[in-house]
């Protein structure tokens, strides 16, 4: 049964997808990064990520990987290298995955990297990271894996789990990632607040205004 072993590879549960039309892989202890800075001269580093989840770089020292995607960790190397680099142009990208540890990301409480030392299922791993918020979509939880190269992605049901049905509820494995998204509704909202922000400001100030003129009279 598939609640009793890891994801198999036949399960219709799984899709392939490229990195981008998933959650960005989050860094990991042991994960083997590629750094490359320009402009020339340019800095070109292999760095494992420790156990305490950082790397040295040149210039300057430890930087925070784990738990991180390899995009933030590029911003960040930029961010304090500019001191010695003018406008420079950092990429970071995961030349080996061999991180024991699995992420929990999106609608939970505390998003979080967790070592995985023993068997630990997906509502474990959920629960670990503080359970799932009230926004999140706990019918469409996602573990997405990397297998043979490829991004692979498993549905998973919380709710049914939670109602006694393990069949999704997956042993997990080192380097995977759960993701919760958030409800439609809430996406939805978001989206129409983010059109309504620019009339809400001008709403916003002709009523500052029109309290000031009648505040003057």
């Amino acid at each position: 049964a598939i609640g009793c072993s890891s994801a198999p590879k036949s399960t219709p549960l799984a899709e392939t997808a490229s990195v981008g039309d998933a959650v960005a892989y989050r860094v990991g202890p042991s994960d083997q990064l590629s750094i490359r800075v320009l402009p020339d001269p340019p800095i070109d580093r292999i760095a494992r990520v420790r156990p305490d989840g950082r790397f040295s770089m040149d210039l300057i020292g430890d930087v925070n990987a784990a738990g991180r995607t390899t995009d933030e960790i590029a911003r960040e190397i930029e961010e304090r290298i500019a001191e010695f680099r003018l406008t420079p142009s950092v990429t970071v990208s995961v030349e080996q995955i061999q991180s024991t540890a699995i992420s929990v990301t999106g609608e939970v409480t505390s998003p979080s990297s967790f070592p995985l030392e023993r068997e630990t299922r997906l509502s474990e791993a959920v629960a670990m990271a503080g359970g799932a918020t009230t926004l999140g979509a706990t019918s469409r939880v996602r573990v997405i894996r990397r297998e043979a190269g490829q991004t692979v992605m498993y549905r998973a049901n919380l709710d049914h789990i939670q109602r006694g049905d393990a069949s999704t509820d997956f042993i997990l494995e080192k380097g995977d990632l759960v993701y919760v998204p958030a409800a439609v509704p809430v996406v939805a909202g978001y989206k129409l607040r983010r059109a309504l922000y620019p009339l809400e400001i001008l709403l916003q100030t002709v009523a500052g205004a029109i309290l000031g003129f009648v505040a003057g009279s």
